[in-house]
């Protein structure tokens, strides 16, 4: 009996559903930058920016919510060529998909970020970001060190939540421009003002407050990068970003998102550690009463002990054990003596076995001598036999092996004799 197979059919919606899944699960398709051109460029009462962004053969929708685009620092404008990031998203009522723009740069900031990826390279290669020179940051500093723009709001920022935390510390300010074409040395050049000895700074916080690439450009220049690296002192970059952060995060360190936050990093709350120090006090004084208690009881039961009441006791103790010991060590070597006494006892008298044994083995010597003489070719050959070498001194044992005019030498027992043969007879 066969049976129909049915096919399988998705809703709209469910195809839709799938699409959306694949194309924003994707992590290429998620966080991805894409060159275009921007037209059809409509701001939104709402606060979105809704566009495409097209190239010479092909065009996606875009949009740029309100919660992304609040810090962008330029105005785009139809015609103009944008870096942006983001991800795919799929409207699955329509079946449409579009771009959700997180950050937008206009295209020359590319060449930027390929002059930062460039000395990001050539920095780690040299083991400027290696984590083995990073230095721990202070418990407790007792002065601070900061290094940025004296009127912007980071400085006040940092000075606000410092003072909250711990109103005690005090607080050294090395003025630097954090914008601009000579931001760059003049950051250098605070760092390395605060890292002189005169100063007596026990941590650094270097930065700014956030701003569009462009403005955050001075923490990715190569001097203010080595600058971070080679601080003395402790410091941590507190540049303000959203998803990019600079090459001063990687150098310095520690590095927070904000400078408010780089403060919380670098100073404790006066009232934690008074409340922890209170706690220990606490712990160490119940610590303190218990051991005093265990103490006194320990000695109270040492005081009670017979040894204390009568001190010859221990005395007598000792005696009694070293009369012991000394007893079995003298039973001990009185049998042991007695033991090898009557081992000797009954030692027979060890001259005559020796006598009697030398003169076995001299008798078997006598009898292996003889054998051997009598085995001796030499012993044979005095009995009127001779041997007969070869020219290779090798021994001749059949005429086979000789042949007339071969000369030869014949050995005797007491000497040789050379000699050329006139004839061979072989016999049976």
């Amino acid at each position: 009996m066969e049976y129909e197979v049915k096919p399988r059919f998705y809703t709209v919606a469910e195809i839709n559903g799938l699409i959306k899944s694949e194309v924003e699960n994707n992590p290429y398709l998620s966080s991805v930058w894409i060159k275009g051109e921007v037209y059809n460029l409509t701001y939104h009462s709402s606060g979105h920016i809704y566009f495409t962004l097209k190239d010479d053969s092909a065009s996606i929708s875009a949009v740029f919510f309100k919660y992304a685009n609040k810090n962008l620092k330029f105005k785009l404008e139809d015609g103009m060529k944008v870096l942006v990031f983001g991800g795919i998203t799929v409207f699955e009522k329509r079946g449409s998909y579009q771009f959700n723009v997180l950050q937008a740069r206009p295209e020359g900031a590319g060449e930027l970020q390929k002059r930062i990826e460039q000395l990001k390279k050539k920095l780690s290669e040299e083991g400027l970001f290696d984590q083995s020179r990073k230095k721990e940051l202070p418990f407790l500093p007792a002065r601070l060190g900061i290094v940025t723009s004296p009127t912007g709001a980071a400085v006040r920022d940092i000075i606000k939540v410092a003072l909250r935390r711990y109103s005690n510390i005090e607080i050294i300010i090395a003025p630097a421009k954090v914008q601009g074409e000579d931001a760059a040395a003049t950051i250098a050049a605070a760092i390395k003002e605060l890292n002189r000895p005169q100063w007596n700074i026990d941590v650094i916080i270097a930065g700014r407050g956030g701003g569009s690439f462009e403005d955050l450009m001075p923490f990715n220049e190569e001097v203010v990068i080595r600058a971070f690296a080679g601080s003395r002192v402790p410091i941590i970059s507190a540049v303000g970003h959203q998803i990019d952060h600079p090459l001063s995060d990687d150098a310095a360190d520690a590095a927070a998102p904000t400078p408010s936050a780089a403060a919380e990093l670098a100073i404790p709350v006066k009232s934690d550690l008074a409340n922890e120090i209170e706690y220990l006090k606490t712990r160490m004084l119940n610590s303190l009463s218990n051991n005093y208690m265990n103490y006194k009881t320990a000695l109270k039961n040492l005081v009670s002990k017979k040894i204390f009441r009568d001190p010859y006791e221990i005395l007598n103790s000792r005696q009694m054990l070293l009369a012991d010991a000394e007893s079995r060590i003298v039973n001990q070597m009185k049998h042991r003596v007695s033991s090898e006494r009557e081992k000797l006892l009954r030692v027979p008298d060890i001259y005559r076995l020796q006598k009697k044994f030398l003169g076995q083995k001299k008798h078997d010597f006598e009898l292996l001598t003889q054998n051997l003489n009598n085995l001796s070719p030499l012993n044979i050959m005095s009995r009127g036999y001779s041997i007969v070498l070869d020219r290779n001194r090798s021994v001749i044992k059949s005429v086979e092996k000789i042949s007339q005019g071969d000369s030869v030498e014949i050995r005797f027992s007491d000497g040789s004799a050379a000699a050329v043969v006139n004839s061979v007879k072989k016999e049976n």
